[in-house]
């Protein structure tokens, strides 16, 4: 493990997600909560909205995180092995079997990704292009009204 670094910096680079622990040398831990952090952002905005209340709670473990190693004594610090936020050892460990075993669902998950994507991009260009004759007219929606 790489020795214990700058207080300030740290404290800096612990305001994103990851990359404070990145900086600390726990390369596998920071890769790991900046791309959950980051995928948390691309989910929330294009898939389900509610998920974006996730975030804050990752960015204070993050940050929390980064500033307790920082202030651990250095023998603790150097017994700290670096992992994986999740455990998916397993997973790049075995990477043929993750390949051939869940092929099938991880191409379906992404069809289904990109359909949704496209979906709502279509939808939101026909609006933009149409939006004013797709409109109820007023007399219209008075008799809905009622």
């Amino acid at each position: 493990m790489t020795k214990k670094k700058n207080h300030l910096f740290t404290f800096f680079c612990s305001l994103i997600p990851g990359a404070g622990e990145m900086y600390l040398g726990f390369f596998k831990h920071g890769i790991s909560v900046m791309s959950l952090f980051f995928l948390l952002f691309f989910c929330s905005g294009i898939l389900f909205p509610p998920l974006m209340y996730l975030s804050p709670v990752l960015w204070f473990y993050s940050f929390f995180h980064v500033n307790h190693l920082v202030t651990l004594p250095d023998d603790e610090f150097y017994m700290i092995e670096d992992e994986y936020f999740f455990p998916i050892d397993f997973l790049v460990k075995n990477r043929s079997l993750l390949l051939t075993r869940y092929r099938k669902v991880t191409s379906c998950c992404l069809i289904l990704l990109g359909s949704a994507i496209l979906w709502q991009n279509l939808n939101d260009f026909v609006h933009m292009l149409c939006g004013r004759y797709l409109s109820i007219p007023e007399p219209v929606r008075e008799l809905l009204s009622w």
